[in-house]
């Protein structure tokens, strides 16, 4: 592909919220370091906020080389930004039902069911 075809393309999977395949993109473009970071963080926040996938969120951590440090930041993130809506919370933070503990867990609950599994998956 050409250049101008990867930022098209990297502009549709933003508007698409395909996080994961744009970091991909970033990265092939020559992206700056941040901005790569950045959607990389996007799309483990969407795996864990949206999709509530353990594993798909683990993939990603490794894939892209997350330290347990920065995974704790980001769940660290994801709790205060649950927690800061003062009336309704966001969608993503109510209860959903998790196939593996098989009950319905808010995030707050989710996280601390798979955020030390999370955390254990990323690099020192």
């Amino acid at each position: 592909m050409e250049e101008h075809e990867l930022e098209a393309s990297l502009s549709e999977q933003m508007e698409r919220r395909n996080y994961a395949a744009a970091a991909t993109l970033a990265q092939r473009l020559g992206k700056p370091t941040e901005t790569i970071r950045e959607l990389q963080r996007g799309a483990i926040k969407q795996y864990i906020t949206e999709y509530r996938n353990a594993s798909g969120a683990m993939a990603l951590v490794q894939e892209f080389q997350f330290t347990a440090d920065e995974v704790a930041r980001l769940l660290d993130a994801i709790l205060e930004e649950a927690r800061a809506s003062e009336g309704e919370r966001p969608p993503w933070a109510r209860k959903r039902y998790d196939g593996k503990a098989m009950k319905y867990l808010d995030i707050e609950e989710w996280i601390s069911q798979y955020g030390a599994t999370l955390k254990r998956a990323a690099g020192p």
